[in-house]
């Protein structure tokens, strides 16, 4: 370069470097391009790359070979800048071309920003105490008995409690039928509250192959929106009957079909189990606003290249969700009716959320001195592996060394582990 790079360190992190290159520098670089370029072209009388490189020149899209020489010059120019100015990047850095003779390029390193946190030490988040709810406990101890119910086909009137087959279909209020209505075979145990109100209590007292009109107005809040609040005749066709038996609850069902000594350790079991869910559940809460109050706590200057970077890795989480779901972005924002920039923008409002936070919780763990030792990461580590068949620890063992991607990431999060922890007290 023929003077020193033109640094600026601005807000957010970001440092700013114009570097001027001369034709000596630009020369190798530029022959590099060229001869990279030249296997693609074809110049008559002369094998594809092997046409001398002034005929390749006139032939050469004069853009291609400008990107092609920058990106040759540009590892050697980052490493120099990055060891002399002492830069930390936490993000690959942005490149734009300034000018062409001489030829002159704008750098943008993106730093850690500066953080910093008020009022942490404030934050108080409600504990509520866990408890498992006796309506709850009887729910969860009718669903399981309801797995164990004998349905027995009938010849009489329909019941309350009764197992209903029946197709039916809707019409408006000039008689035509409604799309979306007509159903086949569907099965409704009266009383179970599964359809609009009044539908099962109608088919109360109707009988096997026996047809029934009634009119029913939908609720305001039903899910289809063309039908709230609209009046709507059915047409109920009974297919069957069945009576529907549960099981009594004794200590010998409790021995033979749900693994328990007598009716109290199964209805201990389970509410052990609802309760344990339930300081689950109210731990998750905590954890959840707490986070939110750090983000709050945190005050930093985001350089819009790092929220474009953060954004672009979250679009990617999402989109490697879709898949496993079956579905594209492009699907997903037909189903949901979202736009391309409505989800980008939600993205970007997310990803400054979550840049905030991760950033406040290093901050956090570094003024608290939160960060677990190597003893207790050694214990981690152990404990990860022991998990592991032989074959498997043979293949992740590298990769949890002190100093490898995947030990300072299972490191961080024990480190988020243990400072949500000490805040949670």
């Amino acid at each position: 370069m023929t003077s020193a790079p033109i640094i600026k360190r601005l807000k957010g992190g970001r440092v700013e470097c114009t570097v001027t290159y001369t034709e000596t520098e630009v020369a190798p670089a530029e022959e590099k391009a060229l001869h990279e370029l030249s296997r693609n072209i074809e110049i008559q009388g002369f094998r594809k790359g092997n046409a001398p490189m002034d005929k390749v020149r006139e032939k050469v899209n004069s853009d291609k070979l400008f990107q092609q020489t920058i990106h040759h010059l540009l590892p050697t120019t980052f490493e120099k800048i990055v060891e002399t100015e002492n830069i930390k990047p936490i993000i690959h850095p942005r490149v734009e071309a300034v000018s062409k003779s001489p030829l002159t390029v704008k750098i943008i390193f993106i730093e850690k920003p500066e953080v910093k946190l008020k009022g942490i030490d404030k934050i108080k988040i409600e504990k509520k105490e866990p408890k498992a709810e006796e309506k709850e406990v009887q729910k969860m101890i009718d669903y399981i008995l309801s797995k164990h119910r004998t349905v027995t086909p009938v010849d009489r009137v329909a019941q309350s409690g009764d197992e209903i087959t029946m197709d039916f279909w809707g019409s408006d209020k000039e008689g035509k039928e409604i799309d979306g209505i007509r159903t086949e075979g569907h099965v409704v145990e009266i009383g179970s509250k599964v359809l609009i109100p009044g539908f099962e209590d109608a088919l109360i007292g109707m009988k096997k192959g026996e047809e029934k009109e009634f009119t029913l107005t939908f609720p305001e809040k039903y899910h289809a929106e063309q039908l709230q609040n609209q009046p709507v005749t059915f047409h109920v066709t009974v297919k069957d009957i069945a009576e529907v038996k549960m099981p009594e609850l004794t200590d010998e069902f409790a021995q033979k079909e749900l693994q328990s000594k007598d009716v109290a350790d199964f209805k201990k079991q389970i509410e052990d189990s609802m309760l344990q869910q339930e300081i689950t559940l109210e731990h998750q809460r905590r954890e959840r606003i707490l986070m939110d109050e750090i983000a709050k706590c945190t005050s930093v200057d985001l350089s819009q290249e790092l929220i474009d970077e953060e954004t672009k890795q979250m679009v990617g989480e999402f989109s490697q969700q879709l898949q496993q779901q079956g579905m594209t972005i492009e699907s997903w924002m037909t189903h949901s009716g979202k736009t391309a920039d409505q989800l980008m923008d939600e993205m970007k409002e997310q990803s400054i959320t979550r840049l905030k936070l991760r950033l406040g919780m290093q901050k956090l763990i570094e003024e608290k001195k939160m960060d677990i030792s190597d003893e207790e990461m050694d214990m981690v580590i152990e404990d990860f592996l022991a998990q592991a068949t032989p074959d498997q620890k043979v293949e992740v063992e590298a990769a949890y060394k002190k100093g490898a991607q995947a030990y300072e990431q299972l490191k961080w999060q024990k480190n988020v582990e243990k400072a949500l922890a000490e805040m949670l007290k």
